[in-house]
């Protein structure tokens, strides 16, 4: 079983075999009852569960490659494919579509470049597909997180669709069909490429995959080429083998999708001027790159039968701790925000409580959600709704929204709680609006327009909230247009105080003098007398949000952690490029977030979500799941040791 779902009647089938059954039947077919509804939802965590059987299948076949390319290094002293390496490779891939079967062909081509880029070893994956109706090339599978539009004899890619045959590219700026004009744009400066390209049986070429900028990352390495500058590391003929087979893989998984081999325009869409080469290399610039809304006609209308549909997926998540909000975004055209954030109102009965536009509220939603680049690796609209998700949680199964209720004052009594609420929520959803992908200590060292406006203090998340609240003041996504002006200054001062309060630099001092303010705790832990002691409750479970990744389960918690790896790795790129010491943490040829987690547990998360519990006792579900991440139980965690 590879996609299963959970049918009316309670029990889980294959995806495929149950639509076969609904199109003739409207009973079950383990018990022959009619059915109340032919509707059915994903299994998540029978799908978890698969993936996790899958990831070790995949990481099986990653060792033996590693393992047969040291083999042909020692036995000859250099390295050259073989077929076994390639059935190997040819393998991995399969399984690799197996996993994503019920996944659009966008994101299992997504996932079979992000594996190019680790096996093979390179900073940027594309696709590229064939229009033959209008002669262009387009891609929707890029570092820009929008859809790229390039004539049919543009470029690299354009050389490669036209010919037929793959190229590699020592010297991106020696080469005369490499435009340099993306480059100058964005600072990010390409030096190599390898582009093959992607063949279907019968169909001929119907598209192109490129790698930029070859790495010493991948499991492909030689020995000794990570000690190489980047500037030496190129592309290989070995690579270019390698790569031919995810090119294969990604014709099948196009073709086994249904998409016509005329690959014909979108409605409305048109050609981008900017697109004249086929490089598109992450940048600052490059990354904030709104979400498509062309092809919803009606996002609101299209978006709530999604609703309906996920209903029982997301009942569950509002009785639940955790969320996988990156699988939600891959079920909902990556408009996980949007679900998440208007199933919670809805949930809390905050739109009836308040008086809230819903219509309004809808369009403020769609618009928050566009201005989380999809490009950003971690900082996305998945990660925003995972945050939203964590602090709801916070709120109503930890208790925080009563305990904090003094933050309300300005609010009649019987209101305070689910004003905190509100309040909590938008917070979440503004906390990492418009982000760059870029660090505040990026922006102070290149004075980005962002650190000047901001005099070089916690700029992006001075940003985030002016921003977002530029957004809500428009009059046609103004939901809260009838609240009182002054129950609307409280709202905006708490939201505010609680987005600031997520610059990581501010920890420390943050967590001291939370610890010294609430040092009375007792059994029922810390009870806010104040508006500014309720604030700073409010500040930290925004905070323990935030970094709520690391109390999922282990499948769910390594996925993020590899993200904001590969996000962090990018911009100590972009450092390497503008010739800057990349920051802690950046630079790809030293460890990275997923091998220094030890520490950062103990110095950081460990620290604040004690804190946290002893002021608030009833998460303890958040520090026990913790707990288990570290391989410490509860108490031990509770209590100061790591076990």
């Amino acid at each position: 079983m590879h996609d299963p779902v959970i049918l009316s009647d309670g029990h889980t089938y294959e995806r495929r075999y149950i639509e076969k059954w609904l199109q003739h039947k409207d009973t079950s077919p383990v018990s022959g009852a009619k059915l109340p509804q032919k509707s059915f939802v994903p299994n998540h965590a029978l799908r978890n569960a698969i993936e996790e059987y899958f990831e070790q299948v995949l990481s099986r076949h990653r060792e033996a490659i590693q393992h047969t390319t040291a083999g042909l290094v020692k036995r000859h002293g250099k390295f050259s494919c073989n077929s076994a390496i390639l059935s190997t490779i040819d393998s991995l891939m399969q399984c690799s579509i197996l996993l994503n079967v019920d996944l659009s062909v966008e994101m299992v081509l997504t996932r079979l470049m992000d594996e190019a880029k680790g096996l093979v070893g390179a900073e940027v994956a594309s696709v590229f597909l064939v229009d033959r109706q209008h002669k262009e090339l387009y891609s929707t599978v890029n570092s820009t997180g929008k859809e790229i539009r390039i004539p049919f004899n543009s470029g690299v890619a354009g050389s490669v669709a036209c010919s037929g045959e793959p190229l590699i590219i020592i010297d991106a700026y020696a080469d005369s069909r490499f435009n340099t004009e993306i480059d100058r744009k964005t600072g990010f400066q390409t030096r190599n490429i390898l582009c093959v390209p992607i063949r279907a049986f019968k169909a001929g070429i119907i598209g192109v995959a490129q790698l930029i900028n070859k790495t010493a990352g991948g499991v492909l390495s030689l020995q000794g080429e990570a000690a190489r500058p980047a500037q030496r590391l190129t592309f290989t003929q070995d690579d270019q083998l390698f790569f031919e087979v995810f090119a294969s893989q990604a014709g099948s998984a196009i073709i086994s999708s249904g998409i016509s081999e005329e690959m014909p325009l979108p409605p409305n869409s048109q050609p981008q001027e900017e697109s004249a080469s086929s490089q598109e290399p992450v940048s600052a610039q490059s990354s904030m790159k709104r979400l498509p809304t062309e092809p919803l006609l009606d996002p609101a209308e299209e978006l709530e039968g999604k609703m309906r549909l996920l209903q029982p997926v997301l009942a569950a998540a509002m009785q639940s701790w955790t969320a996988d909000t990156l699988t939600l975004g891959e079920l909902t055209k990556n408009r996980p925000l949007y679900v998440m954030s208007l199933s919670i109102f809805r949930h809390l009965g905050l739109i009836q409580t308040f008086g809230l536009d819903e219509t309004k509220l809808k369009r403020f939603l769609i618009e928050v959600e566009n201005g989380y680049p999809q490009s950003n690796r971690y900082h996305n609209s998945a990660h925003a709704a995972s945050v939203v998700h964590f602090m709801y949680a916070l709120l109503v199964h930890g208790g925080v929204a009563t305990k904090c209720s003094q933050a309300a004052h300005k609010v009649q009594e019987d209101m305070r709680v689910p004003f905190i609420q509100l309040a909590g929520i938008l917070a979440a959803l503004m906390h990492d609006f418009e982000h760059e992908g870029v660090t505040n200590d990026f922006h102070n060292k290149t004075l980005t327009e962002r650190s000047v406006t901001y005099n070089n203090r916690s700029v992006n998340e001075q940003h985030h909230v002016a921003a977002a609240f530029r957004v809500l003041m428009k009059p046609e996504m103004n939901f809260l247009d009838g609240m009182g002006s002054d129950q609307f200054q409280n709202l905006r001062s708490v939201v505010v105080e609680m987005v600031l309060a997520t610059d990581m630099a501010l920890n420390n001092e943050l967590l001291a003098n939370f610890i010294q303010t609430a040092q009375a705790f007792g059994a029922d832990g810390f009870s806010p007398s104040t508006a500014e002691e309720a604030s700073m409750v409010l500040k930290f479970a925004l905070k323990c949000a935030d970094i709520g990744h690391l109390a999922l389960d282990w499948p769910g918690h390594l996925r993020w952690v590899q993200r904001l790896e590969e996000e962090f790795f990018l911009q100590g790129d972009r450092e390497k490029n503008l010739k800057l010491d990349p920051g802690f943490l950046m630079d790809r040829d030293k460890p990275g977030v997923s091998q220094t987690q030890v520490g950062f547990f103990e110095a950081v998360v460990l620290p604040l979500f004690r804190a946290f519990h002893q002021a608030c006792p009833r998460v303890h579900p958040m520090l026990e799941i913790l707990g288990m991440q570290i391989g410490g139980d509860f108490e031990r965690i509770r209590k100061g040791s790591n076990g």
